[in-house]
């Protein structure tokens, strides 16, 4: 009988490992993706060692570290939900009032004593207030720095360490310096019915962007000017969605892509040019890598009962060359310079990313 569990723990990995190189085997471009290695998150931690740089995931009701190589570091199985960033994780329950905060080795490090639901934007630590109705932002002593209260529910959040962007129900888009203090008030406007669905800012804070309203639903880009906001583009969209929506900036602001209704939008911010990708389902997330200036996207459709996850590769930021889905419960993509990580379930297993 352990003869066959052991069998079975090492088949696993191997047989993911397998199914990703036949999922990648399609690419007709040079763009070469060389699977490394599967990490099982349910063998537990496998290191007493503490590396420096660790990359976060959450899985399912799992959150947690790994490391490069494939070791497990630290792992935690929260009961409601997690937030967590590369410096912070930290678990809530439906009705926190506190909420402990765990480093990436999983000493708790501070106490955040509030009501809400927490959020880890990098180093950052925000919660949101009961209903939604503001935001408070803290620093490690559990000591709250700012606070922004709001007649409208938060339908949007996006933070760096250059600026902050907050998108509520009533269609009202603010934005905040690098020490939270209030920027602009504004008002995409020119639907039927306002409401921000989806705001991210660029990494340096020169541009921010989001997808509003319901009814004539529109994509609109803001550049930052020395004392206000300039709108730069906008555009109606052909169908509006109805559900919250993710926007993404390229990491050298050249480019911004936003869900729609049938896929990825994509505006070219040098060349003033849009262009759109079909892309099956909600899209969860976009992450990039400097080789080839490729992206990764991850979306998700529901098919009868089986979540089915979909993960396509674009080159050179705009043209897509290759996509493959598989079925999951849960799933995340992460990059770091020249690799992907692909997590489904209970395995991690990282991807090198090249150009032959």
């Amino acid at each position: 009988m352990k003869n066959k569990k052991h069998l079975s723990s090492i088949l696993l990995p191997v047989l993911f490992l397998v199914y990703l190189i036949f999922c990648f085997a399609p690419l007709r471009t040079e763009l070469q993706l060389t699977p490394q290695w599967t990490l099982d998150i349910t063998q537990g931690v496998e290191t007493s060692e503490l590396p420096l740089d660790v990359l976060p995931f959450k899985l399912g009701q799992n959150a947690g570290y790994f490391s490069h190589d494939g070791k497990l570091t630290y792992i935690s199985n929260f009961g409601y939900k997690a937030t967590i960033s590369r410096d912070y994780l930290i678990p809530y329950e439906k009705n926190s009032h506190s909420f402990d905060v765990f480093d990436t080795n999983g000493n708790v490090i501070s106490k955040i004593a509030a009501s809400g639901f927490p959020y880890a934007a990098g180093d950052r630590i925000f919660v949101m207030l009961p209903g939604g109705f503001g935001f408070e932002y803290f620093d490690l002593q559990g000591k709250i720095l700012n606070r922004h209260l709001h007649t409208s529910p938060i339908t949007a959040f996006t933070s760096n360490k250059k600026l902050t962007v907050v998108g509520f129900a009533n269609g009202v888009l603010c934005t905040f310096d690098e020490n939270m203090n209030p920027l602009y008030e504004l008002t995409p406007g020119g639907s039927d019915t306002e409401v921000i669905l989806g705001a991210s800012t660029s990494s340096k804070g020169n541009y921010f962007a989001c997808v509003s309203g319901q009814h004539k639903q529109r994509f609109v880009l803001y550049k930052n000017e020395e004392n206000h906001a300039k709108i730069v583009y906008h555009t109606y969209l052909p169908s509006s969605i109805v559900h919250q929506t993710l926007v993404y900036f390229s990491e050298d602001e050249s480019a911004v892509y936003y869900n729609d209704a049938t896929g990825l939008g994509i505006y070219d911010i040098k060349k003033s040019k849009l262009s759109h990708i079909d892309i099956p389902g909600i899209i969860l997330n976009i992450q990039e890598s400097p080789v080839g200036e490729s992206l990764f996207v991850l979306s998700k459709e529901k098919i009868g009962t089986h979540n089915i996850y979909t993960i396509t590769v674009l080159e050179s930021r705009l043209h897509k060359t290759s996509s493959f889905s598989f079925d999951a419960e849960s799933a995340f993509i992460l990059t770091d310079g020249n690799s992907l990580f692909v997590g489904k379930d209970t395995k991690i297993s990282k991807l090198t990313i090249s150009k032959e």
